[in-house]
């Protein structure tokens, strides 16, 4: 019986050294391909959730905005920003000394300007502009103030919407938007730090709620 013996020649057998890991390069490719897609994919996902997270903080701020214009105070600068009294601590330092030394002059003009208006905000209306939906009323300051931190706090939170603890804004807050605000700090020759302020305020109010 015969046997039978089959060579392949050279050539073919280079061939096939060449082209065997060629399954495996296509399976590679096709993996970090996949990988690739995979990864936009996700930064893709990750773009459309970022969008949301925006879209739904600017619906929930205008839903906010809404809703205090739908009962804004007209009298809310009066009653809580044009009554705040400034510097307490200083007053009351000032009132101790004044019981000690009850004929000094510039210990009674000072307690004078900070207990009595002189260091109040006071507002005037410059101009008012409307239409069939908003009123927008351009309030400027009058004088300067001198407050310290925590009095800067109070009022921001005011005149802002936001909370700093232990502040926040009362009920009945219009839009209120700062125009012009301008902070200076005054030296003194002690340790405080008291600022001077200067501000100009637009507010906007809803004229349904006002009728």
């Amino acid at each position: 019986m015969r046997k039978f013996s089959f060579k392949l020649p050279p050539f073919s057998i280079r061939l096939l050294l060449v082209a065997a890991p060629v399954p495996f390069l296509v399976f590679l490719f096709n993996f970090f391909f996949g990988l690739q897609k995979l990864e936009q994919l996700e930064k893709e996902m990750e773009r459309i959730h970022m969008k949301m997270v925006v879209m739904q903080e600017s619906q929930k701020k205008e839903s906010t905005l809404l809703t205090a214009l739908k009962s804004p105070d007209p009298q809310y600068l009066d009653k809580h920003v044009e009554t705040l009294t400034f510097l307490l601590p200083e007053i009351k330092k000032l009132e101790t000394i004044q019981l000690e030394n009850p004929e000094e002059e510039q210990i009674a003009k000072r307690l004078q300007l900070l207990k009595d208006g002189g260091n109040r905000l006071r507002f005037s209306e410059e101009q008012i502009r409307a239409n069939e939906l908003f009123r927008e009323t351009e309030e400027k300051q009058q004088q300067p103030v001198e407050l310290n931190e925590e009095d800067l706090k109070k009022l921001l939170c005011l005149i802002e919407g936001i909370t700093i603890w232990p502040y926040g804004p009362k009920e009945g807050r219009p839009q209120l938007i700062i125009k012009d605000f301008r902070l200076s700090r005054k030296e003194l020759s002690s340790n405080e730090k008291v600022y001077v302020v200067m501000m100009q305020l637009i507010k906007r109010e809803n004229l349904e709620a006002l009728r």
